[in-house]
């Protein structure tokens, strides 16, 4: 598992410092034509928000305030909050520095990833953002069995 999280770690680090002159504040519609020229469905929810299907998950996209931050949120309905501690939760966001899992106000285990608009984003990085994303609902489900095992 580490060794994944580490790979996506590189991604995700490799492809974060751009220049000034490939930065801007994207677009809904630009992120939303990345994710489909990449063979995702993607919807359109609402005026900041998109939502992408993916396997079993339903990965919501939220772009926000004034520099256009990026939120990648899924919500793992195949886990009982009630039945992940939190200390395998602390073990988890420990280990994983650019995103966390948490039980939400509703009791749902959520996985969160977000993206500092400051300075922009590029095409490239909502690319590589999304993988990392996807690599990280893996890891967490690879921990949350090996927590199970051990």
């Amino acid at each position: 598992m580490r060794g994944i999280l580490a790979i996506a770690a590189l991604v995700f680090v490799a492809v974060a410092p751009i220049s000034p002159a490939f930065a801007a504040k994207l677009s809904k519609s630009e992120i939303e034509e990345v994710l489909t020229s990449q063979g995702y469905a993607v919807q359109d929810v609402g005026p900041n928000t998109l939502f992408v299907r993916v396997a079993d998950y339903d990965i919501r996209i939220d772009i926000q305030g004034p520099d256009g931050d990026i939120s990648y949120r899924t919500w793992l309905f195949e886990v009982d909050g009630k039945d992940v501690s939190y200390k395998v939760l602390n073990q988890f966001n420990n280990d994983v520095k650019f995103g966390r899992v948490y039980v939400d106000e509703d009791g749902d285990l959520t996985l969160q990833m977000d993206r500092n608009g400051a300075g922009g984003a590029s095409l490239q990085n909502i690319e590589s953002d999304f993988d990392v994303f996807l690599m990280l609902i893996s890891s967490f489900m690879d921990h949350l069995e090996s927590q199970v095992v051990a």
